[in-house]
């Protein structure tokens, strides 16, 4: 299963986000036992490394070093940009990711703002929906 992976399930997991904290972190287990192929892109790490330093900047580049052994980090191209300026994405960025998850054959989106991705032709699932569905096939 290759899997984008939305930053505000790996930012849930960086930040400790307590309520949001043991699936986002099952997400991302599952992606580093690679049970889940998880996707994220240049982007979405640029973005995290700015949130992530204004909170840790010790640990901020570290952080991005490791999600990137976790993740397949995908490259953005002016042709996703375009579709995304071109798309009814409300949020232009959530369409940029959308449309490199397409691009990159992403079978699906985990995030936890399925409205973000309202417009999306992938399967949008939250960390919860995600775990519900796949349980039975997980061997943690």
């Amino acid at each position: 299963m290759k899997a984008y992976v939305d930053s505000d399930v790996i930012l849930d997991v960086l930040l400790g986000r307590e309520y949001f904290l043991f699936e986002s972190s099952q997400i991302l287990q599952l992606c580093e036992t690679q049970k889940i192929m998880g996707c994220t892109t240049v982007l979405a790490l640029a973005n995290m490394h700015y949130i992530l330093n204004r909170y840790d900047k010790k640990n901020a580049k570290k952080a991005i070093q490791t999600l990137r052994t976790i993740l397949t980090v995908m490259p953005i191209s002016d042709h996703e940009m375009g579709r995304s300026l071109e798309s009814d994405f409300k949020d232009f960025e959530d369409g940029v990711q959308n449309f490199t998850a397409e691009k990159n054959d992403c079978e699906l989106i985990i995030t936890r703002n399925k409205k973000d991705y309202a417009t999306s032709q992938l399967n949008v699932v939250t960390p919860h929906e995600y775990l519900l569905q796949n349980t039975a096939s997980l061997t943690f």
